[in-house]
């Protein structure tokens, strides 16, 4: 969405334990995942269409004569596909002749043919209406309910062998970097039935941000404990923190939809919105815990002591984002990312803000574990009876190596960013996404600031370098970056997360269930009702147990037995 590179695919929003969205633009499906600091940014020219030609990267290693194979004569597959309107071409290029396309041809001898292309946001539903028609392309990405209705009907293929003898080492390294779940999540029956578009789930875990600016003027230290955030926000809302001699701040910030509460919910070691194992050994679903209940308890007073907006139960993220950025809020919690979107235009607008993120405090002595889900935000399928089903890995292998293991910048232009910005890598026809790529990316920058020694850096690496460089220069509209990927910032948290393995990953890993499907809306509906009562006083907190029994009696009862059938084929 702008300049902020792949933030069109990270900040999906989110997601609420991996099934309902938390935050930002619905578009970061990862993040900034892949190439991360380069929008906008100076660099060489771009290359000339001679350099493009002979520009290869270099091969990542082999397994079973993937990276050598070259289809001679070329075939074609066909796709379908999502169309970033953010994206320029070059002249005489077009979406079926590209930079991607023609080293496609180059390398492996596989022509494109894109059946049709649509706005991302109109993607689901051209997608349903070509899967119901029953002319599907070669390859293409679906949803998991879509994934789940395709495979009922026996239309896509089979991919374990395919997988098994052509998917390259580094394939299988991408895909099961952090664990096997995508890969099972893509297993029906025992059979991979699509290859998981993974996403950096762990990477996206939330922490609290806090206007240090705030703190310093009200002399409270950094928050060391849970205890200190909750004295935090009350200072935040009481001691007129701006200065106006108005009562006008908040200490919390909270969204109608919940998102920007997951966080806040860990600290009680409570989690919203996904499966969690049980002391018997079976899942339950989180949000109807014992848990849950003293979380929401803790909002209910923060509300009534006014540390809460009290119009929250009708504002969304943007409007949420709003009132940060005119000042009326001194803490919230979300992903990395925020120093990007929403902090950046806050600190647009006033340039005194600053704000620092800070990792999930615990309520007690058991550390507090971040919410996350599987990693898997859509999947790649495959026609049944496509005569090369194997071209796909080919497909994903040019990803792997020019946007992950690059370290050339001409190719980095061609077919990351070019040097005016243009996000090229959207044209690529299959993706997925390292689960730790930032984290890694803020490690390389640190340690290339302290030592001033740029040879470990990539060309992504090198741009959000630059970035930080301006920003302690005096440009504050590389805030942000510096917030992000500089030590003590965003991923410096994220890190912390990951050495110390601060993660509840929802066991629930598979396609929607039927059940979910049917009775899903009524239960969130209900859900976010008595919940939205409780934290507004509406209701006293003993209503929890009221709602607890009627998300039981509504179908909630039925939804549990089938993840715990499905369990226990799945261990």
């Amino acid at each position: 969405m702008n300049n902020t590179h792949n933030i069109q695919k990270g900040m999906h929003e989110l997601k609420k334990a991996g099934l309902t969205t938390v935050t930002l633009m619905s578009a970061i499906s990862i993040a900034i995942s892949g190439c991360s600091g380069s929008g906008g940014k100076e660099q060489s020219p771009q290359p000339s269409a001679k350099a493009e030609a002979s520009a290869k990267p270099q091969d990542s290693g082999t397994a079973n004569g993937m990276e050598d194979g070259k289809y001679d004569p070329p075939i074609t597959l066909t796709t379908v596909r999502a169309q970033a309107p953010t994206v320029k071409f070059a002249e005489g290029d077009s979406l079926e002749n590209n930079a991607w396309t023609r080293a496609y041809e180059k390398e492996y001898g596989i022509k494109l043919k894109t059946l049709w292309a649509v706005d991302p946001t109109q993607l689901e539903q051209k997608m349903n209406l070509t899967i119901a028609s029953g002319e599907i392309p070669d390859f293409f990405q679906v949803t998991p309910t879509q994934f789940k209705q395709l495979a009922e009907a026996d239309l896509i293929a089979d991919l374990t062998d395919v997988y098994n003898k052509n998917a390259s080492d580094s394939i299988k390294k991408l895909l099961t970097e952090d664990g096997d779940a995508a890969l099972k999540s893509a297993t029906i029956n025992g059979k991979l039935m699509a290859i998981p578009y993974t996403a950096a789930a762990k990477e996206r875990s939330q922490m609290v941000f806090v206007r240090t600016d705030w703190l310093e003027k009200l002399n409270l230290p950094e928050p060391k404990t849970f205890a200190d955030l909750l004295a935090i926000s009350e200072a935040f809302t009481t001691k007129d923190p701006d200065g106006n001699d108005k009562n006008d701040t908040f200490g919390l910030a909270v969204d109608k939809d919940f998102g920007l509460l997951p966080g806040f919910f860990n600290s009680f070691h409570a989690y919203w919105g996904i499966y969690v194992k049980g002391a018997d050994g079976n899942l339950a679903y989180s949000t109807t815990q014992p848990k849950m209940k003293k979380a929401i308890k803790q909002l209910q007073d923060m509300f009534k002591a006014g540390q809460i907006d009290p119009e929250f139960g009708a504002k969304n993220l943007s409007k949420v984002y709003e009132t940060i950025a005119n000042g009326k809020v001194g803490m919230f919690y979300n992903a990395p990312y925020a120093g990007l979107s929403p902090l950046q235009a806050a600190k647009d607008k006033d340039p005194s803000m600053e704000w620092k993120a800070f990792p999930i405090l615990s309520v007690d002595d058991k550390p507090a574990l971040s919410q996350v889900g599987v990693g898997v935000s859509n999947y790649w399928v495959v026609r049944k009876g496509v005569q090369n089903p194997e071209a796909v890995f080919k497909l994903l292998e040019f990803w792997l190596k020019t946007f992950y293991e690059n370290t050339s910048n001409d190719i980095y232009q061609q077919y990351n960013t070019s040097a005016d910005g243009n996000q090229v890598w959207l044209l690529n026809a299959m993706a997925a996404y390292k689960s730790y790529k930032n984290i890694d990316e803020s490690l390389r920058i640190i340690e290339a600031l302290d030592t001033k020694d740029l040879s470990k850096l990539t060309p992504e690496d090198k741009g959000v370098y630059d970035r930080i460089l301006k920003f302690q220069a005096g440009d504050l509209s590389n805030w942000g970056w510096n917030l992000m990927f500089n030590k003590g910032g965003t991923m410096s948290v994220a890190d912390y997360y990951r050495k110390n393995n601060l993660y509840l990953v929802n066991e629930f890993i598979t396609t929607p269930l039927p059940s979910m499907l049917e009775k899903k809306p009524v239960l969130d509906k209900l859900e976010f009702e008595a919940l939205t009562k409780i934290i507004l006083g509406q209701s006293s907190i003993d209503e929890f147990d009221n709602y607890v029994e009627q998300w039981n009696k509504q179908g909630g009862d039925e939804v549990v037995k089938d993840v715990n059938e499905w369990y226990k084929t799945a261990k």
